[in-house]
């Protein structure tokens, strides 16, 4: 046997059993790699080529050129578009400046995520793929050190999320070093981010000197920080779910009745103020601790940001908003379980989970019909029915596109008034399924698809005399 071998099926075997096991490839779907052109990310695109097959999955490329480093990242694109057409992979380009994108004066790593991220959400919508980046088990313990020391709450310390919308993250259950030694077993070369050697950032300090430092207590610190990091989601995922069902005890018109809310057990009433604070804010743990004392004295009010405040009196507690302003509808924060769902303003929904296999799907269906159908396994298991937040992204089957849900209003010209109503089922930000269109791009059943789940408007009874 070649030596190079049991380093490269050691990564494969470990790499295919997570991907297995939490599901992160799509059976006979299509696979978008994340491609910058390092170490991590190469070796994630050659793990796709040799094994996607086993899932039958097809294989393609992301590269985005953020155009922050000049002549340096023209060379990493470069590279990146070399090494697919030698193995014929087909790849996705993106940049600010062929997008018309405009650059603000001073760019920095989180204004370079939002671009890369906004359009990788509009890649999967596009092509019905999933979005695979390459995180590692030490992107996971350096994020998670980053957090701690600048303050975080339960769901900081989770870390990196292992699937979340249209990502998955296959090399979370690998450290950095592997994914380089796997690229050399197989002759897989990458390119060297020169910033990467500096410590001009905080994460390449932590890199370069907390997480070495943390070694020398323990060999295997990063391993140990990423399993904490999983505990940690799992925690998250339990009080998020305790969360929904308290928000859903203590529902009254436009917010929620003080008497549940104060009743419930610390972590759970916490974990039910952060779900009403991350509709308009991001709630920081001073910003927690004023929601507390306001639902403790039962009156008053908490400044969140400019266009929202957080109000209790009468034995409730609500977000207000500006006079002038579009302002949702208390979020009914429910989970995408059968049965009727009564979501305020007169709208109510049915939620079926259905066997493909009794589910029609021919050319005789109609078009209205087969929107309202999703193959199940493609709806992420965080997924909430709920009314819009700042942010959510919706690409209507069929068109190709992606747009805010602000746009695809004014577009279908729903009332104003009604829009804070209107219902959707969402994944973080990406909608999933909206009142009036059905479900999204990329949820479509398919061939292989087992369960179906089928979202049914139920009319208001003006509707259907």
């Amino acid at each position: 046997m070649n030596t190079t071998e049991p380093m490269q099926l050691r990564l494969e075997e470990t790499v295919g059993a997570f991907v297995r096991a939490r599901e992160l490839f799509p059976q006979a779907g299509r696979v978008i790699v994340a491609v910058s052109g390092g170490a991590d990310s190469m070796a994630l695109l050659a793990f796709a080529l040799r094994r996607a097959g086993d899932w039958g999955c097809t294989v393609e490329a992301a590269h985005v050129n953020h155009g922050l480093r000049g002549a340096a990242a023209d060379a990493d694109e470069a590279f990146v578009a070399a090494f697919c057409a030698e193995h014929g992979i087909p790849l996705h380009r993106h940049s600010p400046a062929a997008a018309g994108i405009p650059v603000p004066d001073h760019p920095g790593e989180d204004w370079a995520r939002r671009l890369r991220y906004d359009w990788f959400e509009q890649l999967a919508a596009a092509r019905g793929a999933v979005i695979a980046t390459a995180h590692t088990r030490t992107d996971q313990a350096e994020t998670l050190l980053l957090r701690l020391a600048r303050g975080s709450g339960l769901r900081g310390a989770a870390g990196i999320p292992v699937k979340r919308g249209c990502f998955a993250r296959p090399l979370l259950c690998v450290e950095r070093a592997d994914t380089e030694s796997y690229c050399r077993a197989l002759g897989v070369p990458w390119v060297q981010d020169a910033t990467n050697d500096g410590d001009d950032y905080a994460r390449n300090r932590v890199r370069h000197i907390a997480v070495p430092a943390l070694e020398t207590v323990n060999p295997a610190a990063v391993r140990a920080l990423s399993d904490f990091c999983e505990r940690m989601a799992a925690l998250d995922g339990y009080f998020a779910q305790k969360a929904d069902t308290l928000l859903l005890q203590a529902a009254a018109p436009q917010g929620w009745r003080l008497e549940p809310l104060c009743a419930a057990d610390a972590p759970v009433r916490q974990a039910a103020l952060l779900t009403i604070l991350r509709r308009v804010c991001d709630p920081s743990a001073r910003r927690l601790e004023l929601a507390e004392k306001l639902l403790a004295s039962g009156s008053g009010a908490v400044q969140l940001s400019p266009h929202a405040r957080l109000r209790a009196g009468s034995g409730r507690i609500w977000l207000e908003y500006p006079a002038d302003a579009e302002r949702p509808a208390a979020d009914p924060c429910m989970p995408l379980e059968p049965g009727e769902w009564a979501l305020g303003g007169d709208f109510c929904v049915k939620i079926e989970i259905l066997d493909a296999k009794f589910v029609p799907l021919g050319p005789d269906v109609y078009k209205k019909d087969l929107n309202s159908l999703a193959d199940y396994a493609k709806i992420a298991s965080s997924a909430r029915l709920r009314t819009r937040q700042p942010g959510d992204r919706f690409a209507p089957r069929g068109r190709g596109v992606t747009k805010t849900l602000h746009r695809y209003f004014i577009e279908e010209k729903i009332p104003a008034p009604r829009r804070a109503l209107w219902p959707l089922a969402a994944d973080g930000s990406r909608v999933l399924w909206l009142w009036g269109a059905g479900f999204a791009e990329g949820t479509q059943p398919g061939p292989d698809t087992r369960q179906i789940i089928r979202i049914t408007p139920i009319p208001r009874v003006e509707d259907v005399l």
